[in-house]
């Protein structure tokens, strides 16, 4: 049965670091951070998987149409925060609006290689989880939501598609960096909505996805 509920967003401030760690709920499991410990699968320039501890972890991004809807075509990309390219030099970790390092970040849109153009009309990242059942997740970082992209949202998915808890995300102002903590069991797939599905406007970015796995 579909729970459609909408809980109070719980947002942990960031200071600054250099600690890989820090910022994480220390009874993780495991941690996604898109670096050489989570290594990725790209097909036709989009990411498509990445590996926890050996396992795949199905990686999908998609531009949100004028009608509503969603193209069909995979833009899940990977920017690198540490070394943002020429038109992106202000996405750049660790900065006084994100104090932690982040390095490269799962966001949606297209590189040539030189530079990257990252979409702000409106988008949706899914993470799915199925290929370890299902996972406890602890929290995840939320980048770069101004505030003109409030109402971006997290939403949970059960092994049935059934819809687990839905949660703001936090604005954390242009190119700025904070921890949303979660807290939910019983995840199979996260999706990530930029902006408001009303309109055509959204960006931003997600990284050090913490979780564990659930006995089967």
């Amino acid at each position: 049965m579909s729970c459609d509920k909408t809980e109070e967003t719980e947002v942990d401030p960031l200071a600054a670091t250099q600690s890989k760690n820090f910022g994480t709920d220390p009874s993780s499991c495991e941690i996604i951070e898109f670096d050489e410990y989570s290594p990725t699968e790209a097909s036709r320039g989009a990411i498509t998987t990445v590996y926890s501890q050996n396992t795949p972890v199905r990686v999908a991004a998609h531009y949100r149409l004028s009608n509503g809807g969603y193209a069909e075509q995979n833009t899940a990309l990977l920017f690198d925060t540490s070394a943002p390219d020429r038109k992106n030099q202000q996405f750049r970790t660790p900065s006084p609006a994100a104090m932690r390092p982040m390095g490269q970040v799962l966001s949606v849109g297209s590189s040539n290689g030189k530079t990257t153009s990252l979409y702000t009309k409106g988008s949706r990242i899914e993470m799915d989880f199925s290929a370890m059942g299902s996972i406890n997740l602890k929290g995840l970082h939320v980048l770069d939501i101004s505030e003109e992209e409030a109402g971006s949202r997290l939403e949970l998915l059960d092994k049935d598609g059934n819809l687990l808890k839905t949660m703001e995300l936090p604005v954390t102002g242009a190119y700025g960096a904070t921890r949303l903590r979660v807290d939910t069991p019983g995840v199979v797939k996260l999706r990530v909505v930029f902006g408001n599905e009303s309109s055509r406007s959204g960006g931003g970015a997600i990284d050090v996805i913490e979780f564990c796995r659930e006995e089967i």
